[in-house]
């Protein structure tokens, strides 16, 4: 059975990778000057997917996590097309680790 400090725990572990990618860089300032960063993406997705994952209401998380997975796949991620496919793979396999 998935918990909620199980979900935090690999959001905490998202962010950190996240984090350490970046290194001393802003994002924010990556973006504005149209520096491509699809690797931060990746990471920057599983944390907001995962973040989504832990707002939600249901008490089965496992479910929640798939439908959630489901949702993720289809949506619209504007931006650079590789950022945004990086950022939606992120979040999708951040999801499915927490799918039936």
């Amino acid at each position: 059975m998935v918990t909620r400090d199980d979900v935090r725990e690999a959001r905490l572990r998202a962010a950190q990778s996240h984090a350490a990618l970046l290194g001393d860089r802003s994002a924010c300032v990556m973006a504005k000057n149209g520096t491509p960063f699809p690797a931060g993406k990746y990471w920057e997705g599983q944390t907001a997917a995962l973040g989504e994952l832990l707002r939600a209401s249901g008490d089965d998380l496992t479910a929640e996590a798939s439908r959630l997975r489901d949702v993720w796949v289809r949506r619209p991620v504007p931006g650079n097309p590789r950022e945004a496919e990086s950022y939606r793979a992120g979040g999708v396999d951040a999801l499915a680790s927490f799918a039936d």
